[in-house]
């Protein structure tokens, strides 16, 4: 990039960075998302600073680009938050039928379920969220962190915490639970 396309870039970012933050702010309420959201625009920028036509209006193209990145944003978040709920809903009807289950063996089940459900209860919210997707959805760690809009390495933690509080809840079962009630194989 020639000094002169870095000056000029270093100008419209000084110029524009805090307008371009106030306007994602109005689509997306969290900043540091919105704070992505103006990184992008201006990493995208500066790929093609040399080949913008720089006099016909840097304003209108940063409002357009972080106005479309915020709505993209927004789209793939609802997205997102749809099919946690369906999975959700299919969570609970599975657990029905497992509870519904009249058999000895099946009442043990039963019963056993029902100590994970109520062990899953006294999980923190985002910690029963990621334990139930990976755990009872079969999710993998980067599915639900992308779904959520977390990293890998929070989803881990959440997953840890919970098998943690789970552990002390239900004692040394937790893992055979897990493997034959949960269904993880099936």
């Amino acid at each position: 990039m020639s000094p002169h396309c870095q000056r000029e870039f270093e100008k419209i970012f000084d110029d524009n960075y805090r307008r371009m933050l106030n306007h994602a702010r109005r689509f997306i309420p969290d900043e540091c998302d919105a704070e992505d959201i103006v990184a992008d625009v201006f990493y995208e920028l500066w790929k093609r600073i040399e080949t913008l036509d720089l006099e016909r209006g840097i304003s209108t193209y940063l409002y357009q680009a972080v106005s479309s990145r915020a709505l993209n944003y927004l789209r793939h978040k609802n997205i997102a938050a749809v099919r946690i709920e369906t999975l959700q809903a299919i969570n609970e009807k599975r657990m029905e039928f497992i509870a519904k289950e009249n058999t000895e063996d099946e009442v043990h089940s039963r019963e056993i379920s029902q100590g994970i459900r109520a062990a899953m209860k006294e999980l923190p919210e985002k910690c029963r969220q990621v334990f139930s997707l990976s755990y009872i959805s079969g999710l993998k760690s980067k599915e639900i962190a992308d779904a959520l809009g977390l990293s890998v390495r929070t989803v881990e933690a959440h997953i840890y915490k919970a098998l943690r509080i789970m552990r002390d809840k239900l004692g040394y079962l937790v893992p055979v639970l897990l493997i034959f009630y949960l269904g993880i194989f099936s």
